[in-house]
């Protein structure tokens, strides 16, 4: 039986367990293509062009301080005005957005580009009241062709564009109302404003049309649809990197309390600590990282349980990863904080590179009249 449970648990890993998506932390266009006869699209950044199916959106969780990129973020809180009600969230709720202009130092800034040569398509006006030109373009339609929210979280997908105080609403899952396509000419490159009421992993998918003309007849039909991961916090992130887009969707894979490797450390652990969650063992992905160590140290005559671990660094996230180093006599407990000291400092040398997200935690307890003890750190979001 032992050996059945095994050879499935390959065949899951084998089928999701796949590599990583590679994040996006930049300016990036999404350009659709058409060229005889068919559609083509990609995510292009300033240094390269991607396929969208092998890359993700990355977005932090942190608050959006006008003015301060280096320390801003994505999380917005829900405007009050009943113009903003087509978002879903409520408000004062929190509203994590890529942002139609310049967002913070490390932040994904997606939007529309297109460089085809003028006379690729029919020129004309669209009916479509949310478009403002009077004079006939060749316009392509970007249409929302599904989304799906992170597991287990019920969450709304909205795009919008501003102009002062109100916005323009091209998208959303929540307002029935709003028919889900965005119109941008050839030749142009717009930025919109990407919004989503949860963290977490989320997946948008978009279609592109337009007509070859003369006006809005001969339709070039729709493109296939092309898949856009945005992953929103630092857990998302790490899901994200670390997984196929196939198995996001998966919590039995991909969701902190699964086990994708089988090596009892689940993903929040293998996240909190830096280890691979689909390659089994402790050993940390750069050398600093990996599960706690514990040993017996002295200082000054005293004898200290002393538990040494790598920490993500706090970051303001709604559900940031807490640590609590704990003792114990025995296997079986108690398990106790009290006159548990903690030492943080940064890495040295050749791990220094780590503490731009790690720091290095050392928690001692002085051991007592005992001669041995045993420590674990409890880790929780």
């Amino acid at each position: 039986m032992k050996f059945l449970l095994l050879t499935a648990l390959l065949a899951v890993l084998q089928q999701y367990a796949k590599a990583g998506l590679l994040p996006i932390r930049e300016h990036v266009d999404i350009v659709w293509t058409w060229s005889s006869g068919t559609w083509t699209c990609n995510a292009v950044t300033g240094s390269a062009s991607h396929i969208p199916s092998t890359v993700f959106m990355s977005m932090t969780d942190k608050p959006y301080v006008n003015g301060s990129p280096s320390t801003s973020g994505s999380r917005f809180t829900q405007p009050a005005s009943s113009s903003f009600n087509f978002t879903g969230a409520a408000t004062g709720a929190p509203l994590w957005i890529a942002v139609q202009g310049t967002p913070g130092t490390g932040e994904a800034w997606p939007g529309f580009d297109n460089k085809q040569s003028a006379g690729t398509f029919g020129s004309y006006i669209p009916s479509d009241t949310r478009v403002s030109q009077t004079t006939a373009r060749e316009y392509i339609r970007v249409s929302l062709a599904g989304y799906t929210p992170p597991p287990g979280v019920s969450s709304q997908f909205s795009m919008w564009t501003t102009s002062g105080s109100v916005p323009k609403v091209w998208m959303s899952t929540f307002d029935s109302s709003v028919v889900n396509d965005y119109y941008y000419t050839v030749g142009s490159h717009t930025h919109m404003n990407w919004g989503f009421t949860a963290p977490g992993i989320h997946k948008v998918r978009l279609t592109a049309s337009a007509f070859l003309g003369p006006g809005a007849t001969n339709p070039t039909g729709s493109s296939a649809v092309h898949e856009f991961v945005f992953a929103i916090g630092e857990f998302a992130k790490w899901q994200a990197e670390n997984f196929s887009a196939a198995a996001l969707e998966d919590p039995a894979i991909t969701g902190p309390s699964a086990d994708p490797d089988g090596d009892d450390s689940n993903n929040l652990i293998e996240y909190a600590f830096g280890t691979d969650p689909l390659k089994g063992g402790v050993a940390g992905l750069p050398d600093g990282l990996g599960l706690p160590g514990l040993s017996i140290t002295t200082e000054g005559g005293v004898f200290y349980q002393t538990l040494v671990y790598p920490r993500r660094r706090a970051v303001a996230e709604v559900s940031p990863v807490i640590y609590q180093p704990l003792f114990a006599p025995s296997p079986s407990g108690p398990w106790s904080a009290a006159g548990v000291t903690e030492l943080v400092s940064n890495f040295t040398g050749d791990q220094a590179a780590l503490n731009a997200v790690w720091e290095k935690v050392t928690a001692r307890k002085p051991l007592g009249g005992g001669s041995h003890g045993f420590a674990r750190v409890a880790v929780s979001r």
